[in-house]
């Protein structure tokens, strides 16, 4: 399966190369500095240049040749040899440690575990990633065997804090596996010395009183995560009850005050489609109506129903992005006013763009979050690369039952095949300034491919993170004061 992608060149970092590099160290003791390998965009009249370790400037094309020609002013010096621009014996050490502390997140162990206890659901959603069957299917259900093993799975991992993540299909339709698996891992955590916390994203519609105490007595090991894609006209349109095909609005807002009501962890989902664009307005309020200060605009993605459904509800990169913009725009407006709700994109790559650690969100990082930020089990054991992928048999990795060796999983050659396909490196992706701060989905560009071997700069992925960090990088040029005061607020 991975034959096309073998094909691609492999990249080192050009960084590392200059540091290995015997000949070029004699240079810089020669010569005082050696130019670092950068990448240049055009910013307006400026020109932004980047490097592997994630340091960057705007300068003028100038200045920039100044760079080039070796002909730098001692302030120029200093700022180039301060960003690493240039390699110095000062700074060659530090540009190291830099290059190191951004791509650290590689070396952890994946924290989040998804497991998705069926894949039935009683909402046919327009754009449902997991294809999720009817709710009267006769699809398996996880049974506790199954539920027990791929917990032992887990706790073997080396990292000392778990999120163990209930997904779907609808996972309230099995509450009793769930139940099920919170007692079990209170055993296996005080066993292995392990911290974890349970989170269940949900329709809500299936929610009992009864269950909803079991969560608020121990509120404290829980976050219910419950999709609500806006106001009622957009929420009702994306999602329906299979049965009746009427919304589903009054039915979840009713249980998320009762949520509230009992102070239970509570995080709200959205998903963006074509008729979600002219209600930006509208959605950013219905989430300050709920007391949230925080939102994530999820794009559309092509995967599933999305994918058959994609005329009536898909759109192109520029459509989402100016519709981010405008939700975004709206939250610095209302951050004025005193009313904090701030977009998680937006911060994810102020995060990378602003600090010398990458975020480790598993969507604007390279390698992406697949093995090693997530794994997912399905209802029959098997272990999946991450939560789109589960829909593909390609992307099985292993079963808790065949293969319950944790290590063994996540050092396998397939393993590796998978999290190397979803770097930055290949040559579509060399070129580019943004580089040091984006993200590729293999799962994506294989469900619409059938093929890892993709040109990516022709994705619309693509297109959205360069759109996405042209809008960054220009708040940061013009907007620092509003900035800042979004950042700390």
């Amino acid at each position: 399966m991975f034959s096309d992608f073998d094909k691609e060149p492999k990249y080192k970092s050009k960084l590392l190369s200059f540091i290995e590099d015997d000949n070029l160290r004699n240079e810089i003791l020669a010569n005082g500095y050696i130019l670092n390998f950068h990448r240049k965009k055009r910013l307006g009249e400026n020109l932004l240049l980047t490097t592997d370790h994630g340091s960057w400037i705007i300068t003028s094309p100038e200045v920039h040749q100044a760079l080039l020609n070796k002909q730098l002013t001692k302030d120029l010096y200093r700022n180039f040899e301060e960003r690493g621009l240039i390699i110095t014996e000062k700074n060659l050490n530090q540009i190291v440690k830099k290059f190191h502390k951004r791509y650290q997140h590689i070396e952890k162990p994946p924290a989040l575990h998804i497991i998705t206890p069926l894949m039935r659901c009683n909402l046919r959603c327009t754009y449902c990633h997991s294809e999720a069957s009817h709710i009267n299917s006769v699809s398996s259900m996880m049974d506790e065997k199954t539920v027990k093993k791929i917990l032992e799975f887990i706790f073997q991992s080396p990292s000392k804090y778990l999120k163990i993540e209930f997904n779907g299909g609808e996972p309230l339709f099995n509450k009793e596996i769930i139940q099920t698996a919170f007692y079990y891992a209170k055993e296996l955590g005080k066993k292995y010395n392990k911290q974890y916390h349970f989170g269940i994203v949900t329709n809500l519609t299936m929610m009992t009183s009864e269950f909803l105490n079991f969560i608020a007595k121990n509120r404290k090991n829980f976050t219910i995560y419950v999709s609500l894609d806006g106001p009622e006209e957009v929420h009702d349109w994306n999602r329906k009850f299979a049965l009746s095909n009427k919304g589903t609005y009054k039915k979840v807002t009713s249980w998320i005050r009762r949520l509230k009501e009992k102070n239970i962890p509570l995080g709200l989902l959205m998903v963006v489609t074509k008729h979600s664009l002219r209600f930006w307005k509208e959605i950013v309020d219905e989430y300050v109506k709920w007391g949230m200060t925080s939102f994530y605009i999820k794009p559309l993605e092509p995967v599933g129903f999305a994918k058959e459904n994609w005329n009536d509800i898909g759109y192109k990169a520029e459509k989402f992005i100016r519709f981010w913009e405008k939700c975004v725009d709206y939250s610095f407006e209302l951050l004025e006013k005193g009313i904090v709700i701030k977009e998680s994109n937006l911060l994810f790559g102020l995060q990378n763009i602003l600090t010398e650690k990458n975020t480790g969100f598993l969507d604007f990082t390279s390698p992406c979050g697949m093995i090693r930020g997530q794994l997912v089990y399905d209802e029959y054991g098997d272990i999946y690369c991450c939560n789109m992928a589960k829909i593909f048999k390609e992307f099985k990795i292993g079963n808790v039952f065949e293969n319950n060796r944790y290590d063994n999983i996540l050092n396998s050659d397939r393993s590796k095949k998978m999290i190397m396909s979803s770097m930055t490196e290949g040559y579509y992706c060399d070129s580019c300034a943004y580089k040091p701060f984006c993200s590729v989905c293999p799962i994506l560009h294989y469900a619409n491919e059938g093929r890892f071997n993709i040109k990516i700069n022709k994705t619309s992925n693509c297109a959205r993170y360069k759109l996405l960090y042209d809008y960054i990088f220009k708040k940061i040029v013009y907007d620092k004061e509003k900035i800042k005061k979004y950042i700390k607020s």
